[in-house]
């Protein structure tokens, strides 16, 4: 894992809306959704609400499986 490098306060991990292919990385802290590219800072990036509306679910993190426990947990 990673330390985001968009808020620089939470772990980037690996996760995935069940169900559906691939998978996407996520801030635990500011919810900073990431596809396709390593995290970065600046735009483009997704928040986990608008990553989650594509498969027309609500932002919530039960939408979600993590495929990485957050280093501590």
């Amino acid at each position: 894992m990673i330390w985001c490098p968009r808020c620089d306060q939470g772990w980037v991990t690996r996760a995935r809306v069940p169900g559906e292919p691939g998978t996407f990385l996520l801030c635990y802290e500011c919810d900073t959704v990431w596809v396709d590219r390593e995290p970065h800072a600046g735009p483009p990036f997704l928040t986990l609400e608008e990553y989650l509306a594509r498969f027309r679910l609500d932002g919530l993190w039960s939408n979600i499986e993590l495929l990485e426990k957050e280093p501590g947990a």
